[in-house]
């Protein structure tokens, strides 16, 4: 268990490489897979993912949703939890029936502050998103597109 501050702020980046800060630390996620399904949850942006299937079909591109993928989408899921337990910050992901969502007004996000129109935030945008994860493309076709 980690000792951190009472009113500590969790900020997500998402231009460049995916991290997740707890005040000025770095969470350390000891599984990939618990930080992509997270970044994944991220990028829909307080959007439930509709169904295990589709996380699983952005987890594990190359595997059919069946019973061994359901399996280990459940254990990263529950690593997932238990990694935002370690850090006091299981808040910010909501889990019903299944379906997980970020908890968007939960967190500080270059992604929603960008997209949120504020002047302030135009330079937040460099060109590059989620580097780190090949899905990431479509959002930052997205984003190039909008860009101001």
């Amino acid at each position: 268990q980690q000792t951190l501050p009472e009113n500590r702020t969790v900020s997500i980046r998402t231009f460049g490489y995916f991290d997740i800060f707890v005040g000025d630390t770095s969470i350390a996620f000891r599984n990939k897979k618990s930080k992509e399904l997270l970044a994944l949850l991220v990028d829909r942006k307080g959007g439930a993912d509709s169904y295990f299937e589709e996380a699983i079909s952005f987890l594990w591109e190359d595997e059919p949703a069946n019973t061994l993928t359901l399996s280990r989408y459940r254990k990263v899921a529950l690593r997932l939890k238990s990694t935002l337990e370690e850090y006091g910050i299981t808040d910010i992901v909501e889990a019903v029936d299944g379906k997980r969502r970020i908890v968007m007004n939960k967190v500080e996000c270059d992604l929603y502050n960008y997209l949120s129109g504020k002047e302030d935030f135009f330079q937040l945008f460099k060109g590059s998103y989620m580097t780190n994860y090949s899905w990431g493309e479509t959002t930052l076709g997205e984003l190039m597109n909008e860009e101001k």
